[in-house]
C-alpha cells in the first residue's frame, strides 16, 4: 500500500515537473519569439540587399559588405546594448506599477542613443577617407561612398525600432513589432526585384 503511495506521488511530482518546465518554456518563448523573428527580418533585409547588390556590381558589393561589416554592425551593436537598459528599466516601472515612468524612460533612451548616433555619425560621412587610410582600392572606397552615406537614416531608424522594441517586450506586447518585421521583410524583396531586375537601377550615386 505505502509503495503504490509513493509511486502515484512520484508520477504526481513527475506530471507536476513536465507542467512547469512547459509552462516556463511558453512564457520565455512568449517573450522571446517576437524578438527572433524582428532580428531574423532585419537581417534578413541586409542580406536580401546584399545578393541584389552582387547582381548590380562587384565592386558595390565589396563597398557595402565593407560598410555593413565594420560601420553598421559596430553601430548597431552598440545601439542594442545601450538599448537593453531601457527594456531593464521599463521592466522594473512595467513590475512596479509605475506606467507613467515606461514612456519617460523611453523618451530618454531616443534622446541618448539618438546623440550617440550622431557622435559616431562621420563614421559614414568619412567613410571614403577611412576605407582609403584602411588601404582598401580606390574603386572600393569611391563606390563605398555612397553606400555609406544611405545608411545613415537606417542607423537611426535602429534608434527608435530597438528602443520601442525593448519597451513593448516589457509589457509582453512586443509581437507588434514581430508583425511589422515580417511586413517590412514582405514588402523590401517584391520592391527590391521591381528596381533591380525590372527597372534597373543600380547603387544611387551621392
Amino acid at each position: 500500500m505505502f509503495a503504490t503511495l509513493l509511486r502515484c506521488e512520484e508520477e504526481e511530482e513527475e506530471g507536476d515537473l513536465k507542467g512547469r518546465i512547459w509552462d516556463g518554456l511558453r512564457k520565455i518563448w512568449r517573450v522571446a519569439l517576437p524578438g527572433v523573428i524582428s532580428r531574423v527580418c532585419g537581417f534578413g533585409t541586409i542580406v536580401v540587399t546584399q545578393s541584389f547588390i552582387g547582381y548590380i556590381s562587384d565592386i558595390d558589393l565589396a563597398s557595402y559588405a565593407l560598410v555593413q561589416i565594420l560601420y553598421v554592425r559596430f553601430l548597431s551593436g552598440l545601439l542594442m546594448g545601450m538599448s537593453s537598459a531601457t527594456e531593464t528599466l521599463c521592466g522594473q516601472a512595467f513590475g512596479a506599477g509605475q506606467h507613467h515612468m515606461m514612456g519617460i524612460y523611453l523618451q530618454i533612451s531616443w534622446i541618448i542613443d539618438s546623440i550617440a548616433s550622431t557622435i559616431l555619425l562621420p563614421i559614414f560621412i568619412f567613410g571614403t577617407q577611412i576605407f582609403k587610410l584602411l588601404g582598401v582600392e580606390e574603386a572600393i572606397t569611391i563606390s563605398g561612398r555612397p553606400i555609406s552615406l544611405w545608411f545613415i537614416p537606417f542607423v537611426y531608424q535602429l534608434v527608435f525600432s530597438l528602443t520601442i522594441q525593448m519597451y513593448l517586450q516589457a509589457q509582453l506586447k512586443n509581437m507588434v513589432i514581430a508583425w511589422l518585421s515580417i511586413i517590412q521583410f514582405g514588402i523590401h524583396i517584391p520592391l527590391s526585384l521591381l528596381l533591380v531586375y525590372k527597372l534597373n537601377l543600380g547603387v544611387a550615386i551621392a
